[in-house]
């Protein structure tokens, strides 16, 4: 399933399906300091997990959307889409990734990452609400009730995004980080909910 938005100032972002091609440039990015803080992706990061992620992770999902068994009323893999620039921008090609996990029930969990060379674009925002937009549709093809957020404690880039895609606050939960306990900033949106910004939010603030 490809789907298609525009960034801040109109340069169009490209969603898609990662395929082994992207393995090498998947691993680039992810060496990215920022990203093995904020994100659930292993750290270190080997190539080995980006071959896995990929490779094996990434076409389940996929493989069930294709042959009509994919439900959000199970859990299953993540519905992992890569995010891209065309070929027209200043910075072409693969720079980050939007996935969908699912817990049953119709919830299902959104999380990102982008490279730090495009962060403050506007990219991640569009390709995130494009996501969302497209995973509530009633009609569509992923049909689900209730997309949920969490960041860890002091991911104020990621807050802002969720804030301005139209999630309602819900306060802060215990989680999991990289097998420890720590707490986590929590959100939602619903079927129905406007794609736009939400008021309602608490003042946060991000760390160093």
């Amino acid at each position: 399933m490809n789907l298609s938005t525009a960034a801040r100032g109109g340069a169009p972002v490209l969603l898609s399906p990662l395929t082994p091609d992207d393995v090498e440039r998947v691993y680039e990015l992810c060496q990215d300091e920022a990203i093995q803080r904020w994100t659930t992706v292993p750290s270190p990061y080997a190539m080995g997990d980006a071959r896995f992620f990929v490779c094996d992770c990434c076409p389940l999902a996929w493989q069930q959307m294709a042959d009509g068994t994919f439900s959000c009323d199970d859990e299953g893999p993540e519905l992992v889409w890569g995010v891209s620039l065309d070929a027209k921008s200043s910075v072409p090609g693969l720079w980050g990734c939007v996935g969908l996990k699912r817990h049953g029930a119709g919830r299902l969990e959104i999380g990102w990452w982008l490279g730090s060379p495009v962060r403050g674009m506007g990219i991640m925002r569009a390709a995130a609400a494009t996501v969302v937009e497209t995973a509530l549709a009633p009609q569509g093809p992923i049909c689900a009730s209730e997309i949920i957020w969490h960041a860890k404690v002091g991911n104020l880039a990621s807050a802002n995004i969720a804030a301005r895609i139209g999630f309602t606050w819900a306060g802060v939960i215990e989680t999991t980080w990289h097998d420890a306990p720590q707490p986590a900033w929590s959100a939602a949106i619903r079927a129905g909910d406007p794609i736009e910004p939400k008021d309602g939010w608490p003042e946060l603030k991000g760390t160093d």
